[in-house]
């Protein structure tokens, strides 16, 4: 039976798994330093879109994670990639200033008309007026003086999202306590509707996500791991070990 295999390899979610924002979850700093004593390689896998990888490889440095950064596999990162891919130049950026980070190498969009539309979970960045600038573009519609876009069908500008989890484990606010809040998917299911568009989701749990971790784990250890080898670890049994987790035939590990 393919679970009777040893675990060779591990793809390791972090917010609700080894953190709930700023504070590490318990044992997970001992956990991480026992599997580096055993040599068991990983790869880190973030859903987080409220930073850059820079940013986040700060953050958990300073709550006690040793954490280099080609073990960092984010679905910012995925998103920049996916930009790449479409030879994108000019997308509208819903999202934290620290995210925005993460496609800080393209050109300015003053002028220009955006190619695209990329959601992350920044409240600022929600509001009507934003997200209403977003589904004007997503539509072809002018922006202040511009010309409407001659884009339809195919050609329209994408809607792209690094996941589109409805709820998330939240540490907490001035207004609110710890506790489960509200999610990007419900924004990224509005403005689908409203454009009528379907979004290209390429975080957590999409194949093609965990596709460029094991390619991240290979490049790391130097080794192709079989499948039924390398474990997903993560807090939520959709949106961590879901979809193209079990497509992969990756065995998957539901933290408490």
């Amino acid at each position: 039976m393919p679970h009777s295999q040893k675990l060779k390899a591990l793809l390791i979610d972090l917010n609700g798994t080894l953190h709930i924002g700023s504070e590490s979850t318990p044992s997970a700093v001992k956990a991480i330093e026992r599997l580096r004593s055993l040599r068991i390689p990983f790869i880190f896998c973030s859903n987080s879109t409220k930073e850059s990888s820079a940013s986040l490889l700060d953050k958990l440095r300073k709550i006690g994670f040793d954490v280099k950064k080609e073990e960092l596999m984010t679905s910012l990162s995925a998103c920049r990639m996916v930009v790449e891919e479409k030879g994108l130049k000019h997308p509208l950026l819903l999202m934290s200033p620290s995210a925005k980070e993460e496609f800080s190498d393209l050109p300015p969009s003053q002028g220009k008309n955006h190619d695209a539309v990329i959601l992350g979970l920044h409240p600022d960045s929600l509001s009507y007026e934003h997200l209403n600038k977003a589904f004007r573009v997503l539509k072809g519609e002018p922006l202040s003086s511009q010309k409407k876009s001659e884009s339809t069908g195919e050609h329209r500008p994408p809607l792209i999202a690094p996941h589109a989890s409805m709820f998330m484990q939240d540490s907490g606010s001035s207004s609110l306590p710890p506790g489960l809040s509200l999610g990007i998917g419900p924004f990224v299911r509005a403005l689908e509707e409203a454009a009528s568009v379907k979004a290209e989701i390429v975080g957590k749990p999409t194949k093609g996500f965990f596709e460029l971790a094991l390619e991240k784990l290979k490049e790391l250890s130097g080794e192709d791991f079989e499948r039924n080898k390398v474990a997903v670890v993560g807090d939520d049994v959709d949106n961590d070990l879901g979809e193209g987790a079990r497509e992969l035939g990756l065995r998957r590990i539901l933290a408490d």
